[in-house]
């Protein structure tokens, strides 16, 4: 995807990991503005170097342009978080974009966990992301949608939300999720849509040695879980599906984060 950003100049980051001696480190990163990174820190438990991305930006404006790359060597273990909630602002006729590329090697383990994202009401949105896994590797993602700044009565007052998912296991296209929404031809509050929700979460997982009891125990979690709906499935290759419809953006994250940790124990 190439999009042109009439204020001249896209946003990149680009992150290198490699393992040494069985732990996570920073090999070389690059940065322009409004994109930093914090200082990593690891989880010594499930052994992971976490990094959080940080902002100096108050939000996504018009003709922003986001790319992100990130490369990890085999055997590294990164979490990657988003530091604050993702705000689309309103725009007046154009749109904001990003490009997400995760090129994970064998053995290697990704979290890619961005804060919920909210559009304002006017944004209007398009996401990529590709990543390419190679034997062992893991793939794990999650995010929650909002509709909108709801207390301030904007439900579904965006122009346009698209996002699109590709993964690819040793070159082959094993998975594609393309999610659009355009309240203005969609009747995104009706049956086969939210339903009456605010919120939506999304949880991916991808391993070629995928534990086939793992998708009953993420249902066991679910079914217990108050005050959602939600759908799981097993994708045709390497991976698992999670969607869940709910009122709060902190809620959904809380459900998330339970299932994760199930997660965890597979890699």
């Amino acid at each position: 995807m190439i999009m042109i950003n009439k204020f001249g100049q896209d946003s990149e980051l680009y992150i290198k990991a490699k393992n040494i001696n069985g732990r996570t480190c920073l090999e070389d990163y690059y940065f322009t503005a409004p994109y930093k990174i914090a200082k990593p820190f690891w989880d010594e438990k499930k052994g992971l170097m976490n990094i959080i991305i940080m902002s100096a930006s108050a939000g996504i404006m018009e003709g922003d342009y986001y790319r992100t790359r990130l490369e990890l060597g085999a055997g590294a273990r990164v979490a990657l978080h988003g530091q604050t909630y993702t705000k689309i602002h309103r725009m007046q006729e154009g749109q904001a974009s990003q490009f997400n590329q995760f090129f994970i090697a064998k053995g290697a383990f990704l979290d890619y966990a961005p804060k919920p994202t909210i559009p304002y009401a006017g944004s209007s949105f398009q996401s990529v992301s590709e990543c390419f896994l190679q034997s062992g590797s893991a793939f794990l993602y999650s995010d929650v949608f909002a509709c909108g700044r709801v207390k301030r009565g904007e439900r579904f007052a965006f122009r346009e939300y698209k996002n699109c998912n590709k993964v690819y296991y040793q070159g082959d296209l094993i998975f594609l999720d393309h999610q659009v929404l355009m309240p203005s031809c969609q009747n995104l509050e009706g049956i086969g849509c939210f339903e009456g929700y605010t919120h939506q979460a999304t949880l991916a997982f991808f391993y070629d040695n995928f534990d086939e009891q793992l998708l009953e125990r993420l249902y066991d979690i679910l079914k217990k879980t108050c005050d959602i709906e939600f759908g799981l499935t097993e994708t045709k290759r390497f991976g698992l599906i999670v969607r869940i419809l709910g009122s709060s953006a902190d809620y959904l994250f809380k459900v998330l984060f339970d299932l994760k940790q199930e997660i965890y124990e597979c890699v």
